[in-house]
């Protein structure tokens, strides 16, 4: 199985021919996409789930902006999570990916420093135990499930030197091990040089696959004719 995500900077008319190469030369069964629009379908992922339409606050969002989408090759079974889950920055659907298995994928666009007006990193602090709870609850109400959390986290999963602050990067990784997950793409596990600079968007996964997932992919971010942000897939098994 390949998962992938990517920040696509909403994907403007003028670089969807672009966008489209990379996911098709970069193939993978589940895509986390963020910053994303309806347009920008990935290839043989005909199942789909939604954030809800992002608001028009500035000039680059257009009808069918979201904040998160998830497309997948294998049937949604449905949409789930908590009454009170951030439906504009978080998706979280429920896969069947055969052989009586299911995974649970929740995508997110996590804050970052500035966000809300918040001239620091304070919505990024305030946000990562709230979406830590939910991956407990959901880890917990879908036992059989495997689970993967994927999508902009907006910190480098290292130091924090690139992006992000140590707090930060401690919180998250509480909360991956208290869902007993792990992140596939922090910067240990990627290959030397395969990207210049870290990423800061994600995919942990369920940790009994940490001895048998490795990148597989990444390219990095190129704002004139893609986004702003690098992408990754990953093998899984």
């Amino acid at each position: 199985m390949r998962i992938g995500t990517w920040n696509v900077e909403y994907a403007y008319e003028r670089r969807l021919d672009a966008l489209r190469r990379v996911l098709s030369t970069n193939a993978a069964d589940i895509w986390i996409l963020t910053e994303t629009h309806d347009d920008l379908v990935p290839p043989d992922c005909p199942y789909f789930l939604h954030s809800d339409a992002r608001p028009k606050n500035w000039s680059g969002i257009r009808p069918g902006s979201r904040w998160v989408s998830i497309w997948s090759r294998y049937p949604v079974i449905g949409e789930v999570g908590r009454p009170q889950a951030d439906r504009e920055r978080t998706v979280s659907a429920l896969l069947d990916i055969g052989a009586g298995r299911s995974m649970l994928v929740y995508g997110t666009v996590m804050p970052w420093k500035g966000d809300r007006e918040k001239f620091d990193w304070s919505e990024h602090h305030r946000v990562i135990p709230e979406q830590c709870a939910e991956w407990r609850e959901l880890a917990q109400a879908y036992r059989e499930a495997e689970l993967c959390i994927a999508g902009d986290f907006n910190t480098d999963l290292g130091t924090g030197s690139y992006y992000g602050t140590k707090e930060g990067i401690g919180a998250l990784r509480a909360g991956f091990a208290a869902c007993n997950t792990f992140c596939a793409t922090e910067p240990s596990r990627f290959p030397v040089g395969l990207l210049e600079y870290p990423p800061i968007d994600h995919i942990a996964l369920s940790r009994r696959h940490e001895g048998t997932t490795s990148i597989i992919a990444a390219w990095p971010a190129n704002k004139a004719t893609l986004s702003d942000h690098s992408g990754v897939v990953i093998q899984v098994g």
